[in-house]
């Protein structure tokens, strides 16, 4: 997928050095957690994201010609064990996940562009209990959903369960089996 720079974002990478993060958000229902991968809490479209310093990694995210689904690994290091207790009490699957990619201006530590480059939702978490833990959760992207059936019916009890309070198919049972005649004998009359 190519993405284009702005203009802010050229200049930045045309200087002698340039500084790149990952920044990682996860909507758990607790509430968000938001890392970067920096020494310092960055700002993302009016949000703060804290640093997880060089102890949080992501995974290479696959960009492919094809139409396929991708995942990816997010893993945290050196985790305290309250930290860790949280995170086994957490309900995780399915929540979605948000990878950034950040180019920051040097001179002010601000972020000069930040695009989007995995969306996806949590699947798995490994966790390596230890004095300090690690925490390793992978996502899917949501191209996941093409290898999944569709189990849904055109049934009452399906209908209700979507739509609560919804009658529209509560008679189709009945009116399957019914003779139908038309014109009616009364038609013509």
């Amino acid at each position: 997928m190519t993405r284009g720079l702005g203009a802010a974002a050229e200049a930045a990478i045309q200087q002698d050095s340039v500084a790149t993060l990952t920044a990682v958000e996860v909507l758990f229902g607790s509430g968000p957690v938001r890392l970067v991968n920096g020494l310092s809490p960055i700002v993302i479209e009016g949000v703060e994201y804290q640093p997880a310093g060089i102890l949080g990694s992501v995974s290479t995210i696959a960009e492919k010609a094809e139409l396929s689904s991708a995942g990816i690994s997010l893993s945290l290091s050196a985790i305290p064990p309250d930290v860790v207790a949280i995170a086994m009490a957490e309900p995780y699957q399915g929540r979605r996940v948000t990878v950034w990619e950040v180019i920051l201006d040097l001179d002010t530590g601000l972020v000069v562009q930040a695009e989007i480059a995995f969306r996806g939702r949590a699947n798995q978490m490994n966790i390596e209990l230890g004095e300090l833990a690690t925490i390793e959760l992978t996502a899917d992207d949501r191209l996941v959903d093409m290898d999944r059936p569709n189990l849904s019916r055109y049934t009452d009890e399906d209908q209700k369960r979507r739509f609560p309070g919804d009658r529209g198919f509560e008679f189709v049972a009945a009116t399957a089996e019914k003779d139908v005649v038309w014109p009616s004998r009364s038609f013509g009359t």
